[in-house]
Parts: structure tokens; sequence; C-alpha cells
């Protein structure tokens, strides 16, 4: 019985050990071939988002939501996404590849640094097996009207697939081709989708557009056609 209970509480410790480092975030079980990682964006997760989230699992996709400013006590500031632990996300990243489904990152505004820098730390065939799709992505360490960026070095991103998707009315939309050249020196693969009569965080503005009210209540609808024209089953 002593060693029956010696095992449980050594099994209990490794567990607890292996997960002591992973970021606190909220699951969306469903029995489907893909899981999706929602990584939210600076200001949290909004309601359209987690609605979201739950229409993906009833149509087969598991989500695992993830809101870095909260599981890592920082304020809701894009600055505060450079500081999110890289190996953390990566072991988080890691622990997601294990479970045996096809796995697709999904990251917000400014959470795309925290995230390709912990794609930087997986081994090459690991990045491979990852899908990573990018909502108007903030790359920038300095961004003025009417001057091209520059742009943060997020580490080595061969083999990584990268979508991004950048609504039409953003300010940022002019220094798309300037990301992707960016991302493609670095290594990763990628391409592009213009969202038309969008603006950035088109889903949680206080004064939206009815076309943005409506497309805040399809974002699964969205998500789902996307990664499927893409091609990343």
């Amino acid at each position: 019985m002593r060693i029956f209970k010696f095992l449980l509480l050594s099994i209990w410790a490794c567990s607890f050990a292996a997960q002591a480092d992973m970021p606190d975030y909220r699951a969306f079980p469903a029995e489907g071939a893909r899981l999706l990682l929602w990584v939210a964006s600076e200001r949290g997760r909004a309601e359209p988002e987690l609605q979201a989230a739950q229409q993906l699992a009833e149509r087969g996709m598991a989500v695992w939501s993830l809101d870095p400013v909260s599981a890592f006590f920082l304020p809701q500031l894009p600055s505060s996404m450079d500081s999110v632990p890289a190996q953390d996300l990566a072991d988080w990243l890691r622990a997601a590849q294990a479970g045996g489904k096809r796995v697709v990152v999904y990251a917000v505004s400014r959470a795309a640094v925290p995230v390709l820098r912990a794609a930087a730390l997986l081994q090459p065939v690991e990045r491979q097996q990852l899908c990573v799709l990018l909502m108007y992505p903030n790359l920038y360490t300095v961004a003025a009207p009417l001057a091209a960026p520059d742009f943060l070095d997020v580490g080595r991103l061969s083999g990584l697939q990268v979508r991004v998707l950048q609504p039409r009315r953003s300010a940022a939309t002019p220094w798309l081709p300037g990301l992707l050249d960016h991302l493609e020196i670095q290594g990763a693969s990628t391409s592009q989708v213009i969202l038309e009569n969008l603006r950035e965080g088109y889903w949680m503005r206080e004064t939206p557009t009815e076309f943005e009210m409506a497309e805040s209540r399809r974002m699964d609808a969205m998500l789902l056609r996307e990664l499927n024209d893409w091609g990343c089953q």
C-alpha cells in the first residue's frame, strides 16, 4: 500500500513539474483531428472570441484559448507581449503537438511576437508540423505614418507556414508587403488574405459597423474557411 501511494505521489509530482511552466489556458474539447491554439491580443479575450471558440468546438475543431496578459499577470499593453516567456509558449506548442492532432496557431496583433519567438525555439521538424495564422500581426519596433516601419527579429522560422489575415481598413495594410518579406527573410513561407470592409479588432470595437457586427458573429466560419482554403487540414 505504501509503495502504491509513493508511486501515485511520484506520478503527480512529475506531472506537476512538467506543467508548472505551462501557460494557463481555457480548453474547448472536440473529437476532430485539428486543434486550434487561439492566442488573444494584448487587450485580452473578447466575448465574440470565446463564442467563436465554442462554435469551432461544436463543429469538431478543438480550441485552446490563451490570454497571455492574464496568464502571465501582465498589463494590457502591446509591450507586455514582448515579456511573455517564449520558452513557456514553446512548451505549450509541444504539449499541443503531443496530443496527435493537427495543430494550428491563431494569434492576434502583438501576440504574434511571443508565438513566433516560441516557434523559433522548436526543432525544424516541429515547426514544419505547424500552421500559424496571424490576424493583423504587430511585429513593429517603430511605426510612424508615411514611413517604412522597422520589424522585430523573432528568430529563425525555417519550415514554418504563416498566413496573415489583414483587415483592409487597417492603417498598417500598406506595410503588409514589407512584413511578409521580413518573415520570409526569417525563413517562413508566407501567404496573405485581405479582409474587406473590416478594421483591426472589428469584433471588439465600441462603435462597430453593421458589417463588422455580422462578421463578429461569423468568426468561426471565417477561420474554418481560411484554414481550409489554405490547405491546413
